[in-house]
């Protein structure tokens, strides 16, 4: 779970389980549709050998099992459409929502850049068109209105039109730059590096989620890398990152200062120096972070917020950074 190649190798995985049970089973379904681990399936044989098949199906590999949903009333939801069987014996289909589905989007006053706001109506008229027939379309633009409006959309900023196809066809820009959106400046930015041939893209601002500390027991927070502090008794602290467990660190700390070698580690060479005592079961990991770069950064800053021993500053942050410290810590 998580990683890129997961899709691809369920699907490999599901692929060849399929082929060798539809193969293998005494009765096949008419249809059967499979996106991942879903399975969209018509059949004619009745509904005591319907029970047998499932059973068929879990008998091939202990790790799959299936489980089985039955239309209701003439209809069954798929994912995110419900198909439904009409008079006439055929299938209409329609966008399905869960009766859990609260209608609530990203609301259009908050601080996110036009592009992302407009992506939201568009994602959701793109996908009634897709989803819809013909006989269910108006109702689903209907609803779409009525959901962005209660969402603080504008009536102006709304659009039930299918968007256009992107053509991607033309002059690509020489270069692209990432940069975090900040309201007007960040338009007039990206004109100035549009005029340089420079394609912006903007990223999230700061979340909320990342500044509140998770409410939950970190068990195992010393087997993770991340951003730590040592602290000692005189109210300084040792701020370090590793990319290994942090469990291991205050260990290799301990090691340096029963060998004497103060070059190696700060905070035994500030003990030493102050005849002070380091706190090591007051060691804890500040923040898990395991990529590189973004520890050095999360590094450098704890070091310029905190009232560390005299060590390496690591990553140099420039000024402009450090002012929006101060003003924070004010």
């Amino acid at each position: 779970m998580g990683s890129p190649l997961s899709p691809i190798v369920a699907n490999l995985f599901m692929e060849n389980f399929e082929e060798t049970a539809l193969q293998t089973a005494t009765l096949k379904p008419k249809v059967w549709l499979r996106y991942v681990d879903d399975t969209f399936v018509v059949w004619q044989h009745g509904a005591e050998e319907i029970n047998n098949f499932l059973q068929h199906l879990n008998s091939q590999h202990p790790s799959i099992k299936f489980t089985m949903e039955m239309e209701n009333q003439g209809a069954i939801a798929f994912l995110d459409t419900k198909i439904t069987r009409t008079a006439q014996g055929s299938l209409s289909h329609q966008v399905y929502r869960k009766p859990t589905h609260t209608d609530r989007y990203l609301n259009y006053r908050s601080y996110h850049h036009p592009s992302v706001l407009r992506s939201i109506n568009k994602t959701l008229v793109k996908r009634a068109y897709e989803v819809s027939d013909q006989a269910h379309l108006p109702g689903e633009l209907k609803h779409i209105k009525q959901v962005l409006k209660r969402n603080s959309y504008p009536p102006h900023k709304i659009s039930t039109e299918l968007p256009p196809v992107r053509n991607d066809s033309g002059t690509q820009p020489k270069s692209r730059v990432i940069l975090p959106y900040m309201g007007a400046a960040s338009h007039k930015i990206q004109r100035i590096l549009r005029e340089a041939d420079v394609e912006v893209r903007h990223s999230s601002s700061t979340k909320l989620q990342s500044l509140l500390t998770t409410h939950k027991d970190k068990r195992h927070s010393k087997n993770l890398p991340g951003v730590y502090r040592i602290p000692c008794e005189c109210g300084k602290v040792y701020i370090g990152e590793t990319g290994r467990s942090f469990a291991t660190r205050p260990k290799e700390h301990q090691a340096h200062g029963r060998r004497d070698e103060r070059d190696k580690s700060a905070i035994i060479h500030h003990a030493h120096t102050c005849e002070h005592r380091i706190l090591w079961d007051e060691s804890r990991l500040i923040t898990q972070v395991p990529n590189w770069y973004q520890r050095r950064v999360r590094e450098a800053l704890e070091i310029e917020v905190h009232n560390t021993v005299p060590q390496d500053n690591g990553l140099h942050l420039s000024n402009i950074w450090l002012s929006l410290l101060d003003k924070q810590a004010n």
